[in-house]
């Protein structure tokens, strides 16, 4: 029996228990600091009706939501929950995510992951709801057979930036029988350095000076700016470490350093013609100065600015 994943985009399912278990979730205290680990899941294994996230959010962040395509994904729409990222099928069990809310970049809010075997459910992931980017909240899970699982949580000190968490727990969970039931226990955790594997730090850095990117989208917490002519706004960094770019009517040159998935650009020197009105080049250019972040996936490559104020999207000039 194989691990299936069934996909589009990003984490979780809760069991709303309160309001006071969702602020617990936020603090600094973290059931992953515990020991022996918590469990929870004997507490409370229905599914609770939730409010529903308005149109105009589900329309702002339908790229982050998964269809219901699953019986229990339709089980748990008709309580109101909005699926997001992969749902995982390893013989009868399930793994399903939802969340309620997002933020300005929507990042999941007041997530959960549930585990499902057949229709019954069998535990969360967590004692409470979620938010993306906090201490202790959930960034992967992996079915390894019908009767266990991995998840890892990020773990966060208070000086590490919101991009970098210092490390991750690990969490083995069984799944095991209860009467008629079945019941998700956390088994045992492991911690690691978080860190972005060597390989696809070299693989992307490759990609990174291979290519001319052009700049489609800036999503901001309060606004998304769609770039009209994304020809007209260009990024090319080359393997010595030299930028260059076009600004709509403006050419220019400067210099960027790379450390793991950081991305920094020195003043970029740029001719000074004054572009038509509606020009996004000062825009541009600013968006470039508080870069701090990238990643790339497929044929898009992504720049987080500094303090979480937003993401520059481009795409290659073949894209």
């Amino acid at each position: 029996m194989k691990n299936q994943s069934i996909k589009l985009l990003c984490a979780a399912f809760a069991v709303v228990l309160s309001s006071s278990v969702h602020a617990v979730a936020q603090s600094q205290y973290s059931w992953l600091d515990d020991k022996p680990l918590p469990s929870w899941s004997e507490r409370s294994r229905e599914i609770l009706q939730t409010k529903k996230i308005a149109q105009s959010e589900l329309a702002r962040c339908r790229t982050v939501i998964r269809p219901a395509t699953l019986p229990v994904d339709r089980l748990l729409t008709k309580y109101n929950w909005t699926l997001v990222g992969d749902a995982q099928v390893f013989g009868k069990t399930i793994a399903v995510t939802v969340a309620q809310g997002f933020d300005g970049m929507c990042r999941p809010l007041g997530f959960q992951a549930l585990v499902f075997v057949g229709n019954l459910v069998a535990g969360t992931l967590s004692p409470g709801p979620m938010d993306s980017r906090t201490d202790g909240s959930l960034i992967n899970v992996k079915l390894l057979s019908e009767t266990s699982l991995v998840a890892d949580y990020i773990r966060y000190k208070g000086t590490d930036a919101l991009c970098c968490p210092s490390k991750i727990n690990r969490v083995t969970f069984k799944i095991e029988r209860d009467g008629r039931n079945w019941l998700l226990k956390p088994d045992f955790i492991t911690e690691a350095a978080y860190s972005i594997s060597a390989a696809k730090e070299t693989s992307d850095a490759a990609a990174l000076t291979e290519t001319v990117w052009r700049w489609e989208s800036l999503q901001t917490p309060v606004e998304k700016i769609t770039v009209p002519n994304p020809a007209n706004y260009t990024l090319e960094l080359t393997a010595d470490g030299k930028a260059r770019i076009l600004a709509d009517c403006n050419r220019g040159n400067g210099t960027y350093k790379l450390d793991g998935q950081s991305l920094r650009f020195s003043a970029f020197a740029t001719t000074r013609m004054a572009c038509a009105p509606g020009s996004l080049d000062s825009r541009f250019l600013q968006s470039l100065d508080a870069a701090r972040i990238y990643k790339i996936e497929g044929d898009a490559l992504y720049i987080d600015l500094v303090a979480d104020s937003g993401t520059m999207k481009f795409v290659t000039a073949n894209g």
